[in-house]
């Protein structure tokens, strides 16, 4: 992966005030990243990384702190075929060094909330760890595809 930053035009989030509750790592999500990485990767798992974020406060990097509306400006990366990625982080701890001298603030933001308001850009959990996990725009978007199908499904019994 490479590491540009990309300007983007600041997102909208609801971005959870930090709390002793909100600060504290996300044992699911990191647990099902974990287990995703070792070894050979069944549906199964893949699927209980996708709900683990859904579920999930994640860690972005934002050059400006949050407006008081909630746009905030978040640190965009280019994987090696140059596509626009937002990295987040299932702790504040996993941001590395690097990250924290382009981007110094932390929005905290639930998995769901990205998965509603990005999609211009794909999405890499915990990037540079052994257990990284993109998701690309057209994963995403079938992701989201998916849910409002549920949702359809559910409203219409």
């Amino acid at each position: 992966m490479q590491k540009k930053t990309e300007r983007a035009e600041p997102n909208r989030y609801e971005v959870i005030e930090m709390s002793q509750e909100t600060a504290a790592p996300q044992p699911d999500l990191k647990q099902a990243l974990l287990t995703a990485a070792d070894g050979e990767t069944k549906t199964e798992e893949l699927v209980d990384v996708v709900n683990a974020f859904l579920q999930s406060q994640v860690y972005l990097p934002t050059v400006e702190q949050a407006s008081e509306d909630g746009t905030i400006n978040p640190l965009m990366l280019q994987d090696t075929e140059e596509n626009a990625v937002m990295p987040l982080f299932s702790s504040e701890d996993a941001i590395p060094a690097e990250y924290a001298e382009r981007a110094p603030h932390t929005a905290v933001v639930t998995g769901v909330a990205i998965l509603q308001s990005v999609d211009n850009a794909g999405v890499v959990i915990d990037p540079g760890a052994d257990h990284q996990f993109p998701l690309s725009q057209e994963q995403m978007a079938a992701i989201r595809q998916q849910i409002s199908e549920a949702a359809y499904d559910d409203a219409a019994e």
